[in-house]
């Protein structure tokens, strides 16, 4: 029966075309992309209509993670490493790059071909020698593992935003007026009376019962979460580790020495001077006999110089005394060259030589030695070049072959393993708190491994670039969801939280009585009286750029109004968690002369201002983040851990 089924579709076109429809209305009404994909992420944000989905979170995430520690040597301190924190800030990053994105498309600013086409040519990565190479374009591209048209029009994208941002700020101009009221507000001064009460201190007094942090974790056990984890396979290819096993023997180092001698080696150079009798004035050997006539002049004491002004038919040196300066290889005629590198010591003639051009008396000048880098001196050079030439060929083929045979064995890294000898590797647990290394620790690995594709499909990832001619295909082994943290987990944070908590709380206490009695006249000195745990700040006259306080308090003290007919007074929390009460007494404005710091800071000129248009261009954000339809979505709660991580 089904042999007369497939016989009856075969011989009937209506059949076939009617079936063909069918398996093709699938793919055009939610893309062939989906079939392989298992559909696109789920949003955590919408911008306008455009969603930000969790694996761009991610990305933005594990970037910001990467970048903090570099900052710090490679491992991200302790109060850097609020998971919630960061994910925050990196989704507010991602939602203010799609603001702008939106801003652009309905400014229509646009890029063209030429422009596109003209700013790539003068990128300098894709330069050989100060000039484009294709072949170089082509190449980098492929070792980041995107096409020539991804790349350009997210080039065409990014160069458009910067035409947005550039609009502002480098149009922004000052008035003259505005220079000189802001050129006063710099100088403005501010005294405050203040008591600052120690965190650090207040913490240390405090006792912490085993019952109470029992409690505190009972109550907050929920947000006590390590991370999810997961253990991969992976295949490694690095264009430093296959230069690293190809062996470069000296004979071959020495074939390239000899072969690029120029690369390495300046070759002697010779200066001369002559005297020419023209080809056009007379019968060659005529010439040959005058000029042995001269040669022997000067050998009897006369100056070669003298003789070349007078009677020399070359116009250029004959005013020069004959001289023709470095003779270079390949410049002079084969014969006037033979002649000048026959003769040995400086200030020896040669017998007159015949070329084209007449017949000419040769006087050897200045000999300049061979210089420059023997074959010895840069022979371990040469092999590491000869190596990293090898190395990137086998590197951008074997890059192909794992493409290829990752995404066409999906489930599996044995074939590709098998085919380019590369070895599978196993990691131990990996998660966004831990530092692996920089090349699982990598963004891009991270956001692969806990993707949908690859965790929840259990498909190997794509080619992911973690360096220089570094890639490495990934799948997942194992996987575990977030899980509980006992208190022994977390027993340190507990108490150090409990602390903080009561001492924040105590200290408030005493910085609103304080508040009170600054208002009422008392001195700080009167309110600390013998407590060392409160330091007393006395008629501080703050500038701008003091550093008393931390920057955003100096601010806050500075946006406070003037007093006048009341007292002004106000509370603050310096970064280190010590609680602050001040009064502001009075505001003046420093002389000129008076002030290093503000001296030493740039004169503020009316004019075009670059520092008013970044300012300009932030504020311009902040105006379109409040215009924008931004809906924030619901996060799964596998995306965040506890804030004790």
């Amino acid at each position: 029966m089904l042999l007369d089924l497939r016989e009856t579709v075969r011989n009937s076109k209506p059949i076939k075309y009617t079936l063909i429809t069918l398996i093709c209305i699938p793919f055009a009404l939610v893309g062939i992309g989906s079939y392989f994909s298992g559909g696109s992420a789920a949003p955590v944000a919408e911008v306008n209509g455009q969603p930000i989905d969790q694996q761009q979170l991610e990305r933005a995430y594990q970037q910001q993670r990467q970048q903090l520690a570099r900052m710090f040597g490679g491992q991200l301190p302790e109060a850097f490493a609020n998971e919630t924190v960061l994910r925050e800030q990196a989704l507010q990053q991602l939602i203010t790059q799609q603001v702008m994105e939106s801003e652009v498309v309905n400014q229509q600013f646009a890029v063209g071909d030429q422009t596109l086409g003209r700013a790539i040519r003068n990128l300098p990565n894709f330069q050989v020698d100060g000039k484009f190479d294709p072949e170089t374009y082509q190449a980098q591209l492929r070792a980041s593992g995107m096409s020539v048209p991804a790349f350009e029009q997210s080039y065409r994208d990014d160069t458009a935003l910067n035409q947005f941002r550039t609009g502002v700020t480098d149009t922004s101009f000052m008035l003259p007026q505005e220079a000189e009221q802001l050129a006063a507000l710099m100088r403005q001064t501010r005294t405050v009376e203040a008591v600052r009460f120690n965190f650090e201190q207040a913490k240390e007094a405090i006792d912490v019962a085993e019952d109470d942090v029992v409690a505190y974790f009972d109550e907050n056990k929920e947000g006590f979460l390590f991370p999810e984890r997961a253990k991969v396979q992976y295949v490694e290819l690095s264009a430093a580790d296959l230069a690293s096993a190809i062996d470069v023997s000296d004979d071959q180092a020495q074939e390239f020495y000899d072969a690029n001698r120029g690369n390495f080696m300046l070759p002697e150079q010779r200066e001369a001077a002559h005297i020419l009798l023209s080809a056009d004035e007379g019968d060659a050997d005529d010439q040959i006999v005058q000029l042995n006539e001269v040669k022997a002049r000067i050998e009897a004491g006369e100056s070669f110089a003298d003789l070349a002004k007078e009677l020399s038919d070359d116009i250029g040196s004959s005013e020069l005394g004959g001289n023709l300066g470095v003779i270079s290889p390949g410049i002079m005629p084969q014969e006037f060259e033979t002649a000048v590198y026959a003769l040995e010591n400086e200030g020896d003639i040669a017998d007159p030589v015949s070329t084209e051009a007449g017949v000419h008396l040769i006087m050897l000048g200045k000999i300049s030695p061979e210089t420059g880098k023997p074959f010895e001196e840069v022979r371990e050079e040469i092999k590491t070049t000869l190596q990293q030439d090898e190395a990137d060929a086998t590197y951008f083929d074997l890059r192909e072959q794992l493409a290829e045979l990752a995404f066409d064995n999906p489930g599996s890294l044995e074939p590709a393993s098998e085919a380019t000898g590369l070895e599978i590797k196993t990691s131990d647990w990996l998660d966004s708190d831990t530092d692996s290394g920089p090349v699982l620790s990598n963004p891009q690995v991270m956001s692969a491994i806990f993707s949908e594709d690859v965790l929840d499909d259990e498909n190997n990832s794509d080619v992911l670039e973690v360096g220089q001619r570094h890639v490495l295909v990934l799948r997942v082994l194992e996987h575990e969801d977030p899980r509980p943290k006992t208190l022994d987990d977390v027993r340190d944070d507990v108490i150090d939280t409990i602390k903080g908590e009561r001492a924040t709380e105590a200290l408030a206490a005493r910085q609103a009585e304080a508040v009170e009695r600054l208002a009422a006249g008392d001195s700080a000195s009167d309110i600390a009286g013998s407590d060392e745990t409160i330091t007393v700040v006395e008629q501080d006259i703050l500038e701008r750029t003091s550093t008393s306080f931390d920057r955003s308090v100096i601010s806050q003290i500075f946006a406070l109004p003037k007093p006048v007919n009341g007292v002004i007074t106000d509370t603050a929390t310096l970064s280190n968690g010590d609680l602050l009460a001040l009064r502001l007494d009075a505001v003046g404005v420093a002389e000129a002369d008076e002030s290093a710091d503000v001296n030493a800071a740039a004169p503020i000129e009316p004019g075009a201002d670059p520092r008013l248009g970044g300012t300009e261009f932030e504020v311009l954000l902040e105006s379109l983040r409040e215009k924008a339809d931004i809906e924030l979505k619901e996060v799964t709660s596998s995306s965040y851990g506890s804030p004790y991580n």
